[in-house]
């Protein structure tokens, strides 16, 4: 059952019927009790036009209670006419709100017929409501006139008219692309056939889509074939019965809105005023103040674990709200790599770009160094030598063999293999030494790999060869470190002979010719005074003589 707002007071005059004809809308009702001044006092931050968000959702009354509510206050104070909300259409946030319904209209007389009106309402921050504007929609005929529209003065949805409903559903039969749903029947009109209006709702069929909405005719014939004969968007905010003053009281801007001065706006003449006696003429442009803009405080940057992304968040001081919250891109800019004998490190920068302007955060990682293992040394004896040898240490230039002497550590010789021979050491002697190695250009100075090494005692027999030649035996020997004289020896029945001495300086000799057999023989040298000859056998050779 349809709700009526009862004007209580005020009589809304010389509402001018008007015959609409197919294929447009029905002509504009004359404005109620027009005084020519200040009707409609009312304040508000924008002009009426612009800025109107429709409703997306259900458009009755009941699931738009607020607009309701402000349609309720604003025709306290009036009488004379009953307003019946239909359909609530769109909202326009300003110093408050100004909503646009659809209303059925009708004067409380008897025999009174409806008409339909776009119905515009103020409703300011304090809760009062004033009606601000109308657009009218579909007219009675007046007395005793033919060929006009039969107003709907009952149910509006199209459940309670069937036929209606048939009827569009026929013209609307393979429309794709847009969804269109009839929200009220407003009336018919008689012609070769009839005509039905309707308004409905459309909403292209596309996810997060914003409907619009239009007084759409639908033709019937006589055969009942149906199509869709006119279709006009509602532009709201485009009132053709304004109240002829508009007061719009002075706003602060804000950080990102404009605020404006005091004035008034003449919607008869279209003229801005800085007085509300229409002295002062202003331009429209004159009336705003701009918006602040943000008043930054320090940017908060937040970095993830792995450095891979990062976040800013800018807060303004002025209205505390986040004038940056936005995802940086991270890029790296330098990688230094860490060695053994520094740090190293990698600087990470974020990125925001907002509106022209870039803000950026460095990040630095830092590398540790890289953990050192001395190479491990093993090493061989040798006479009067050492051979040491030792492991791989990854990402070392090359490696230094280095003699502790002297109470401290000198570097001996060095290279890129791993191993090395320590010559002319003396038996006896011990010898401290280590493997150090050398990356990114330096010494490691780590000797915790040091060992201590010694020679073989050296050997007091000569290194020698035999060589028969016409029954002659050659010999030729190494020298040995301290000879001081060499000496040949043979066995003979079962007894050392030295049958040849020889300098320090003489390797070689050649005997005598001999007889065919053979022959146990060593070379030995003689060392501080003493021949040495008693491990002479186990230096031995046998050679035979053809």
């Amino acid at each position: 059952m349809e709700k009526k707002y009862n004007v209580i007071k005020r009589t809304l005059a010389g509402l001018t019927a008007v015959m609409c004809m197919a294929g447009c809308l029905p002509a504009l009702a004359a404005n109620a009790e027009d005084k020519g001044e200040n009707y409609g006092y009312h304040e508000a931050s924008e002009q009426v036009a612009g800025g109107w968000e429709v409703v997306r959702g259900d458009t009755s009354p009941e699931s738009n209670p607020d607009a309701v509510a402000a349609m309720d206050n604003a025709l306290k104070y009036l009488d004379g006419v009953a307003y019946t909300p239909v359909a609530v259409l769109a909202r326009q946030c300003v110093a408050g709100t100004n909503y646009c319904m659809l209303c059925k209209v009708k004067p409380i007389t008897p025999n009174a017929t409806p008409s339909y009106h776009l119905v515009y309402v103020y409703e300011d921050l304090k809760g009062n409501a004033e009606i601000i504007g109308r657009t009218t929609v579909l007219n009675s005929p007046s007395e005793g006139a033919t060929g006009g529209y039969s107003v709907n003065d009952g149910d509006t949805s199209l459940s309670a008219h069937e036929d209606v409903l048939a009827a569009f559903n026929k013209a609307m039969d393979g429309r794709g692309g847009v969804d269109v749903r009839p929200i009220a029947y407003l009336g018919s009109q008689l012609v070769a056939g009839m005509n039905h209006m309707l308004l409905c709702k459309s909403t292209v069929v596309y996810p997060g889509a914003k409907p619009s909405y239009s007084i759409m005719t639908v033709y019937e014939d006589l055969n009942g074939n149906c199509q869709l004969s006119t279709s006009l968007k509602i532009d709201f905010g485009n009132i053709s019965e304004f109240n002829r003053t508009i007061h719009y009281i002075a706003n602060e801007p804000t950080c990102t809105k404009d605020g404006n001065i005091e004035y008034w706006y003449n919607t008869s003449s279209y003229k801005y005023y800085s007085d509300k006696k229409f002295v002062n003429e202003i331009s429209y442009e004159d009336t705003i103040v701009k918006a602040l803009g943000h008043d930054m405080d320090s940017p908060e940057w937040t970095w993830s674990d792995d450095h891979t992304s990062a976040h800013l968040i800018v807060k303004c001081n002025r209205c505390g709200e986040k004038a940056i919250d936005e995802d940086a891109v991270v890029t790296k800019k330098q990688i230094y790599p860490a060695t053994y004998n520094r740090t190293g490190f990698i600087s990470y920068v974020a990125t925001v770009t907002v509106n022209d302007e870039s803000w950026e955060n460095n990040c630095i990682v830092v590398l540790p160094k890289l953990t050192y293992t001395a190479p491990t040394i093993s090493y061989e004896k040798g006479e009067g030598a050492v051979k040491l040898c030792w492991t791989e240490v990854e990402g070392v230039e090359e490696y230094g063999v280095a003699g502790f002497i002297g109470g401290k550590w000198q570097l001996l010789n060095h290279g890129k293999g791993t191993s090395y021979v320590l010559k002319n050491l003396k038996a006896g002697t011990s010898y401290k030494v280590a493997v150090v190695a050398k990356a990114d250009g330096q010494w490691i100075k780590d000797f915790s790999n040091a060992v201590t090494v010694d020679p073989k005692e050296a050997s007091c027999y000569p290194n020698f060869r035999t060589q028969v030649i016409n029954g002659k035996i050659g010999y030729k020997w190494e020298a040995i470190p301290g000879a001081e004289k060499y000496a040949v020896a043979v066995c003979l029945a079962n007894k050392w002979q030295i049958v040849k001495q020889l300098d320090s300086n003489v390797l070689t000799w050649t005997s005598p010719k001999v007889q065919s057999g053979t022959y146990k023989t060593v070379v030995v040298a003689k060392i501080n005074g003493k021949w040495v000859t008693a491990q002479a056998p186990a230096h031995a050779v046998t050679v035979s003589v053809n």
